[in-house]
């Protein structure tokens, strides 16, 4: 190895492997040079690249342009309702169901103007057109688009009357085609907004669409109770559409894969007022106004509430919801005279509510009466005294009430009551 400054011989250098002469003066040269190579400072880490995104300028509205637009909407709106109703008086139902919804689907957009542009409109302009009496005047000559129009009446949200009677014409029209378990769905919706339909009708419908109504009414009692957390892990679904219950679309007017925001459903009340319509005897109604008296109360109990009317601190709606539950419950032992779940909710409602001597009369009726089976009589009743006891404050503070028991069916009149409980 060479000296790079005087060519002589040289050996390798420890520190930074270049040539080290023995000459003095190539040597110093040669430490100063590792000396300051090994104070230099490291080369900086490769920071990473930061982009910043600007936002964007807000639009400034213009409200010269946008009262221009709002007038423009406005002839074109009024345009296609003339139009629209002048070719529903001569009987052209087709030209009017364009014209009225393509004024429709233009109303929307006069919302999305200023308030500047929308106090320019005419005083007797509607931003919202009532469309039902053109579905009315399709369905009356049987119309196929007449399906089509009610769903979009309904897509409006009307009123109570007129949903029951497109509610009403949706369930003959599905009927017609064979579909009896939607049109089943349908008929429930109609009950619901007022205009119901007889259990017998109900009963008979049923077990045409191949349901048995008994079972579908205990199904309905049963997950009336299950909130929707439970029903996902479940997989509880209704036996009309075989869908999901807690996740499916809750419009039921709506065709199945139609766009749309869907909507959530309560299945919980929905299965209530399916089973209203399904109760037949006097004892369907006695296990119903069980079940509705428990879906008041909440899957927890009544012992916040009880507590609250005990303290005298309850609200309007609270007491309201009091004497529902109490009613409910007053009602199902009437018609439930051998059944004992009526009598321990009521004993321990009354309990929480500070009605003690009440609460351990309606408790000393409810040890005398059946719960059903064996497995109720042995896993329920212990825990369905328990929170009665809790209640009265002669048992253990802190009993979970989240595993309130409920009935698994219900259960026939059992021969030789009346003799038992004389």
């Amino acid at each position: 190895m060479r000296c790079s400054q005087c060519g002589s011989a040289a050996e390798r250098c420890d520190h930074c492997g270049g040539a080290l002469c023995a000459r003095r003066l190539c040597a110093e040269l040669h430490e100063a040079a590792c000396a300051v190579l090994s104070v230099l400072p490291a080369a900086p880490a490769a920071l990473p690249t930061v982009t910043f995104s600007r936002p964007k300028p807000r639009r400034e509205r213009n409200p010269g342009a946008e009262r221009i637009l709002a007038e423009h909407l406005v002839e074109t709106i009024g345009r296609h309702r003339l139009a629209g109703r002048a070719a529903l008086l001569a009987g052209d139902l087709d030209t009017a169901f364009d014209e009225l919804w393509t004024a429709r689907q233009l109303e929307p957009d006069l919302d999305r103007l200023g308030a500047t542009a929308r106090a320019g409109l005419p005083a007797d302009f509607e931003l919202e057109t009532d469309l039902a009496p053109l579905a009315r005047a399709l369905a009356s000559r049987q119309h196929p688009r007449a399906a089509d129009a009610w769903r979009r009446v309904l897509e409006d949200r009307p009123a109570r009357s007129v949903q029951a009677e497109a509610a009403e014409w949706l369930a003959r029209e599905t009927l017609s085609t064979g579909d009896r378990r939607r049109a089943l769905r349908i008929l429930h919706a109609a009950s619901a907004l007022g205009h119901g339909t007889d259990s017998a009708t109900f009963h008979a419908a049923y077990r045409q669409a191949g349901i048995d109504p008994p079972g579908a009414f205990s199904l309905y009692l049963a997950a009336s109770r299950v909130d929707p957390g439970s029903a996902r892990a479940l997989d509880l679904r209704d036996p009309l559409s075989g869908l999901a219950w807690s996740d499916q679309d809750g419009r039921w007017w709506a065709r199945e894969g139609q766009s749309g925001s869907a909507e959530a459903s309560d299945h919980q009340a929905e299965a209530l007022g399916r089973a209203r319509d399904l109760a037949k005897s006097s004892r369907d109604q006695g296990w119903l106004l069980l079940a509705e008296g428990d879906h008041l109360a909440g899957p927890l109990g009544v012992r916040a509430l009880g507590r609250n009317v005990r303290a005298g601190c309850t609200e309007a709606a609270e007491e309201d919801t009091f004497v529902r539950i109490r009613l409910a419950y007053e009602g199902a032992i009437d018609r439930l005279p051998d059944v004992a779940w009526p009598w321990y909710r009521l004993a321990e409602l009354l309990a929480w509510a500070g009605f003690a001597e009440h609460a351990e009369d309606h408790l000393a009726q409810a040890e005398r009466r059946s719960l059903g089976g064996r497995e109720a009589e042995r896993s329920a009743r212990p825990v369905l005294r328990a929170l009665v006891k809790a209640g009265l404050g002669s048992g253990p503070d802190g009993l979970p009430t989240a595993a309130r028991p409920f009935p698994a069916e219900p259960f026939g009149q059992q021969l030789g009551w009346r003799l038992r409980f004389r």
